[in-house]
């Protein structure tokens, strides 16, 4: 190799390094400034770019969960905080950052777990006091939930009920309506005390052209919550579905229905 090949590459990798440093400023300057969809695709860049096993990887994961949370994109920093954690296992803050993701993507058994991961990760540090008021929040939520499902039932069971859920999700978003339909039947069956997945049901039979069903799926779902708009406002729309078939637009297909989560989520990583 020619020594003007070598200096080449050297002065690649400056330049290299320089726009990286440039980068990491402008996310962590987005990030301060709340910019989160700016800090976002600062932070697609510098993945772009980044080796695999580059250390600085986890921290913009780390920040791209963030900055999802903080737009209230919570599957996506779900997903960016499992990308982080498997890079760092030990962090408390990645822990912590999945446990908000996690409670309010319908994962409040597995949130807590991720609490507790968190503040025995933290020990004492400076963060030790607010991840334990997130924890006994968590608790209260999680025994909520166990209450509702009877009194034998089990974290475990919560965290395995809920994933059956999650996967449904996922058959919706992927348009297999027959899969859907065993995961939300499997979630019912472990514990029939909400109404999303009776909600989630009768979209997943409606769309597979089963009416009656559908039908009957839906009002399980407003017996339950009578001010579920999912429900409500697709059960209206079923008279002129058995007559016209399915509309293009017009129905309902947020798996959730309409909520207002207050965001917490704050902090960032360099």
């Amino acid at each position: 190799m020619s020594r003007k090949t070598k200096r080449s590459k050297k002065q690649n990798r400056q330049v290299s390094q320089q726009w990286l440093s440039v980068w990491f400023q402008q996310m962590n300057s987005q990030l301060l400034g709340r910019n989160f969809e700016g800090a976002i695709s600062t932070c697609q860049r510098l993945l772009g770019i980044l080796p695999k096993n580059a250390p600085e990887r986890a921290a913009v994961l780390a920040n791209l969960g963030t900055s999802n949370a903080m737009l209230q994109n919570y599957p996506e920093s779900y997903t960016f905080f499992t990308e982080a954690l498997a890079l760092e296992p030990d962090a408390a803050d990645l822990w912590y950052g999945r446990g908000i993701a996690s409670r309010h993507t319908g994962r409040a058994g597995r949130s807590l777990r991720e609490y507790e991961r968190a503040v025995e990760l933290e020990g004492s540090g400076p963060s030790a006091r607010h991840y334990a008021r997130e924890l006994k929040f968590s608790r209260k939520l999680v025994q909520e939930s166990l209450k509702m499902r009877g009194p034998n039932f089990t974290l475990d069971q919560l965290i395995e009920q809920e994933e059956h859920f999650q996967q449904g999700l996922r058959m919706m978003e992927a348009q297999k309506w027959k899969e859907a339909e065993q995961e939300f039947r499997r979630v019912i069956a472990m514990g029939d005390c909400l109404p999303q997945p009776w909600g989630n049901l009768g979209m997943s039979m409606l769309i597979q052209g089963r009416y009656d069903e559908a039908e009957a799926a839906l009002k399980r779902a407003l017996e339950i919550e009578p001010k579920y708009e999912f429900a409500k406002h697709n059960l209206a729309l079923l008279p002129e579905i058995r007559q016209n078939g399915l509309p293009e637009t017009g129905f309902i297909v947020d798996p959730y229905g309409n909520r207002a989560i207050e965001q917490k989520l704050t902090s960032h990583r360099k």
